[in-house]
């Protein structure tokens, strides 16, 4: 295993790649790593504001509330049904109450 470690990262062959280049795949995939979460956040949000401006989805959502007695409920079939987040369910509820 150590054998390997050294063969990939301080390999002596023809074109070692250097400290910086690997400096910079590890910056690189941090960045694409934060944009990736930073998009997926925004794409949910884009998401609850699009269920929240549909009717029947709201209908749907205010006769959960009225017909379901714990409200933990409601906010688990919104997760399960729309996959938004436990989060983004409670936000729904609350704004639908």
């Amino acid at each position: 295993m150590i054998d390997l470690f050294t063969t990939i990262f301080y390999h002596s062959g023809r074109f070692p790649m250097s400290q910086y280049a690997y400096i910079l795949v590890v910056i690189s995939l941090v960045f694409l790593f934060l944009l990736n979460k930073y998009e997926k956040e925004r794409l949910q949000r884009l998401y609850q504001e699009q269920l929240l401006k549909d009717e029947t989805f709201r209908a749907d959502i205010r006769e959960k509330i009225q017909t379901t007695e714990n409200i933990n409920d409601v906010i688990a079939y919104i997760n399960k049904t729309y996959h938004l987040g436990m989060l983004l369910s409670k936000d729904i509820t609350d704004q639908l109450k």
